[in-house]
C-alpha cells in the first residue's frame, strides 16, 4: 500500500465499512490523520449516499436491554449471523436511570437523535458507527411531553448539522406549530427562530432528511368534511416551513422513510384494504414522479397494522412485528414469502426505530 500513490489509497479507504475504517486509525498517524480529516470524511459519505447504495444503511432499533443495529441487505441475503449487531449504551446516556423510554427524534448522515427517559429535553445525539455520542443543552422553550416535533438535518451552506423541535399545540379549534428553535452542533447552542403554521396535523412526530429538508406526513385542514394527506416540510438552510406537497395517493394509514437516494412512503390507501403498499420518489414535488414499488397482501404477514419504521432492501421490505416485541420481518415479493428476524428487546412492542447510514461523521 505504501507504494500506491496517495490519491489511489484515498479512493479504496472510501469504499470501506466505517468498523474497518476505525482499526485502521491505529496502523499509523498517517492513516489516523487522513480518516480523521473532514473532507475524508465527506468523501466516504459520499460514497455511501450515491447511485442509490444502500449497503451502508442500516435500521437502529431502541431496544433494552442494548440497542440494535440491524443491516437489512445482509438479513436479505439470509445472512442472519451478520445481519443484527447490538450496541451498547451511548455514554452521553451513562449517567442516567432508565432507558426504558427512549425515542428516536432523527436521523441524518449517520447521526442519531434520542430522546432520553421521560424527560422531553434530556436529548443526545450519536453516532451508532463510531459509537460517539453527545449531550446536547436544554431547548429554552417550554414544550408539551407528547405535543412536539422534531427533526435532524444538515445544512450545507454552512456545514453544519441542525436539530429542529417545536410545539403541537391547539388554538381556535385549529392545530399549529409555533416556538420553533433550532440546535446547532457547531455552535451547541440553541436560538428560536421564526414559523408559525396553521391547520396541521403531523402523524409522525420524528422529520425524515432529505434533499436539503426536514419531511413529516400530516393532514391538512379543509374545512370539508375530510382532510388531506400532504406531506410537511422545513429547508434546513433557510429555516423556513416550505408548505405542503400531497401524497400521491389517499392513504388512511402511512409510514415515511428514506432508501438510498429516494424518499419512501409505506401505507394502505384505505381502512379496508388488504394490502400494504410502498412508493418512492427521487423528485420532491411532483407528484407523476412517485410510483408504486409493492404492494404486499396482508396475509403474508405477521400483522395487519403499522410499525414505526419500513425499509426497502434490494430484494423486498424490512418491517417490525409490534405483536412479537424482539421481531422484525422481511418479506421477499420475489419468493411471496416472509421471515422473521430476532433483535433483544425486553421492552413494550411499540418500540423505536430509524434507518441510518454507516458514516464517520464526528460530534466534534
Amino acid at each position: 500500500m505504501s507504494k500506491l500513490p496517495q490519491d489511489i489509497i484515498v479512493d479504496i479507504l472510501t469504499y470501506l465499512p466505517v468498523k474497518s475504517l476505525v482499526r485502521f486509525k491505529c496502523v499509523c498517524k498517517p492513516w489516523q490523520s487522513l480518516i480523521s480529516d473532514r473532507r475524508f470524511v465527506k468523501l466516504h459519505l459520499k460514497r455511501a449516499i450515491e447511485g442509490n447504495n444502500i449497503n451502508r444503511q442500516r435500521l437502529l432499533v431502541a431496544a433494552e436491554p442494548l440497542y440494535s443495529s440491524v443491516d437489512f441487505e445482509a438479513a436479505s441475503d439470509g445472512d442472519d449471523v451478520n445481519a443484527v449487531m447490538e450496541l451498547p449504551y451511548p455514554s452521553a446516556a451513562s449517567h442516567t436511570e432508565s432507558f426504558a423510554f427512549a425515542s428516536i427524534r432523527g436521523s441524518c448522515d449517520g447521526l442519531v437523535c434520542i430522546r432520553n427517559g421521560g424527560d422531553v429535553h434530556d436529548m443526545f445525539l450519536w453516532n451508532p458507527s463510531t459509537r460517539e455520542s453527545k449531550k446536547l443543552p436544554k431547548p429554552s422553550s417550554s414544550v408539551q411531553k407528547d405535543g412536539f416535533l422534531t427533526g435532524l438535518g444538515y445544512d450545507s451552506t454552512i456545514d453544519d448539522y441542525k436539530l429542529v423541535i417545536a410545539c403541537l399545540t391547539t388554538a381556535n379549534g385549529s392545530h399549529q406549530i409555533m416556538a420553533p428553535e433550532v440546535f446547532t452542533l457547531k455552535t451547541n447552542s440553541w436560538r428560536r427562530i421564526q414559523g408559525i403554521h396553521s391547520g396541521i396535523t403531523l402523524e409522525g412526530c420524528a422529520g425524515v432528511f432529505w434533499n436539503g429538508a426536514l419531511h413529516w406526513l400530516g393532514k391538512q385542514e379543509t374545512g370539508a368534511d375530510h382532510d388531506v394527506d400532504v406531506i410537511f416540510s422545513l429547508d434546513v438552510a433557510q429555516e423556513k416551513f416550505m408548505g405542503f406537497v400531497p401524497l400521491p395517493n389517499h392513504f388512511c394509514t402511512a409510514v415515511l422513510s428514506i432508501s438510498g437516494n429516494c424518499l419512501c412512503i409505506f401505507g394502505k390507501l384505505h381502512p379496508e384494504e388488504s394490502c400494504f403498499e410502498a412508493w418512492i420518489t427521487s423528485e420532491y414535488g411532483v407528484k407523476t414522479s412517485w410510483r408504486r414499488r409493492y404492494a404486499i397482501p396482508f396475509d403474508r404477514l405477521y400483522m395487519d397494522y403499522f410499525s414505526t419504521e419500513m425499509c426497502l432492501t434490494k430484494k423486498g421490505v424490512l418491517m417490525d412485528h409490534h405483536g412479537c416485541p424482539g421481531t422484525l420481518q422481511l418479506y421477499d415479493p420475489v419468493e411471496d414469502a416472509t421471515k422473521l428476524l430476532s433483535v433483544k428487546n425486553n421492552m413494550d412492542p411499540m418500540y423505536d426505530s430509524a434507518v441510518y447510514t454507516e458514516s464517520l461523521v464526528s460530534l466534534r
